[in-house]
């Protein structure tokens, strides 16, 4: 695929900079468009023609009588914005195509200018229609993107930075390759995958953290990891393995403490240094920041985050290029060998057995009495834990337990279990199911009964 690459007017260009005259907005275009070339690079079968130059202003012409003779397949203009020549509040991307608004075209410019947003924050414009001169001319689908305000302030200081710049480029190339179905140059795909359903479960992941004396709020985030995995198409005992390598089984000790909730070491969108903490995301809970790390893993594997993105670092330019765990080396994090330790902690988690001793042989039972009331069913005790079977004491409060088949987890009142199977029963520990139900409970040791009662 043949792809012309536009950067908007030229150095000398008259009037065409911030008010302050600390930016000329060729200075903007020129460095996103050779960007926008080296991303477009890591496609198969795609060329790339600048119809600019960075030694002087190319009339317009020239530019699109050199893209119709090369016969290019698109043509894309990059461009940064004014609202006259003084500071105002004029603010956001918009994207341009022909006023006979072609078909091809919108469909390319409603693209790019999702993924711009989406990749910058900044206010949405919307996909306009122009009558301009490298639109009109152009005998090939042709937009014009403008990346933000010159005139703007905030903007202007964005455009200026090397990371803006990036960003848009970054945004504009992923769009581009979405549009056209583009395919990356020797991605890995041999390996393990990040993406696919669980190969593990829940009771597997929190003994193996146990056995690695695991922090306690490490065993308890389990349940999130595959919950949202399922939703997402995510294996959740990579993105839980990884957790475990980022933050020590929970301990944490880095610059990213407990209160973070951040298991992955994900940095906000600006980023800075690994030993700022302010550089590092801070979400508002658990579900959120597991929400966030399983997206940006999903991200790598190529796989489309659904709903609401709260990943803060979820960059066009990132998708599809780690489908696997090993590939994560240098990407993820500088290390080349980071894949390599997250496949042995994985390892580890996927042999990890779970005992499951049925219930009426080798175990100690335990009776059950629930508000005064003993009921005909049996828990037991495993490593001086009481267990109690989940529906029956559900059921007998007026509880229905809600089974998740894509977890193959049990939920009451909305809330996940650590459970077990023992002869196709599920179980749960009496002080974690007794919390769910609102009650408290009591250790009978000399009848070895669990008391549940209502709290006072």
């Amino acid at each position: 695929m043949r792809i012309a690459i536009d950067a908007g007017h030229g150095p000398n260009t008259p009037g065409k900079r911030t008010p302050d005259d600390s930016m000329r907005e060729f200075h903007f275009n020129s460095v996103v468009a050779r960007c926008v070339r080296d991303g477009l690079k890591q496609y198969e079968g795609v060329e790339v023609l600048f119809t600019h130059a960075d030694d002087r202003d190319v009339p317009l012409k020239e530019r699109t009588d050199k893209a119709n003779a090369w016969k290019a397949d698109a043509f894309f203009s990059i461009h940064a914005n004014a609202f006259g020549s003084d500071w105002n509040d004029a603010n956001g991307i918009e994207t341009f195509v022909y006023t006979s608004r072609p078909t091809a075209a919108v469909k390319l410019a409603e693209a790019v200018q999702r993924s711009l947003v989406r990749s910058t924050g900044r206010r949405d414009r919307g996909v306009k229609a122009g009558d301009l001169h490298v639109l009109r001319e152009t005998k090939m689908t042709a937009i014009l993107a403008e990346c933000g305000f010159m005139t703007n302030r905030e903007e202007a200081a964005l455009l200026k930075s090397d990371e803006y710049r990036r960003k848009c480029a970054a945004a504009i190339v992923q769009a581009i390759a979405e549009v056209y179905g583009l395919k990356k140059v020797g991605v890995a795909t041999s390996g393990t995958p990040i993406a696919g359903q669980a190969q593990a479960t829940i009771g597997q992941a929190q003994e193996w953290a146990r056995q690695k004396k695991a922090a306690q709020a490490f065993i308890d985030v389990a349940p999130i990891y595959w919950r949202v995995g399922a939703v997402l198409g995510i294996r959740p005992e990579v993105g839980y393995a990884q957790a475990a390598k980022e933050t020590g089984f929970g301990r944490f000790g880095g610059v990213v403490s407990r209160d973070f909730h951040n298991w992955c070491g994900l940095k906000t969108t600006k980023g800075g240094s690994n030993t700022d903490p302010t550089a590092h995301a801070r979400f508002p809970s658990d579900e959120v920041g597991v929400r966030a790390h399983l997206q940006h893993l999903a991200l790598y594997a190529g796989v489309e985050v659904k709903g609401e993105i709260v990943d803060p670092r979820h960059f066009p330019s990132v998708r599809g290029t780690a489908k696997t765990v090993e590939s994560l080396g240098g990407k993820w994090a500088p290390a080349a060998d980071y894949g390599k330790a997250i496949t042995e902690l994985l390892a580890g988690l996927l042999t990890t057995k779970v005992s499951t001793t049925p219930v009426d042989k080798s175990v100690e039972k335990v009776n059950i009495q629930i508000n005064g009331v003993r009921i005909p069913a049996q828990g037991y005790l495993r490593n001086g834990v009481s267990v109690l079977p989940i529906r029956v004491v559900s059921e007998a409060l007026g509880v229905t337990p809600e089974w998740l088949p894509e977890t193959k987890q049990v939920r009451v009142n909305g809330k996940d279990l650590t459970e077990t199977i023992e002869a196709g029963v599920s179980y749960a520990p009496a002080r974690e199911l007794a919390a769910v139900l609102g009650l408290q409970v009591d250790w009978e040791g000399t009848y070895k009964t669990v008391t549940l009662k209502g709290e006072t």
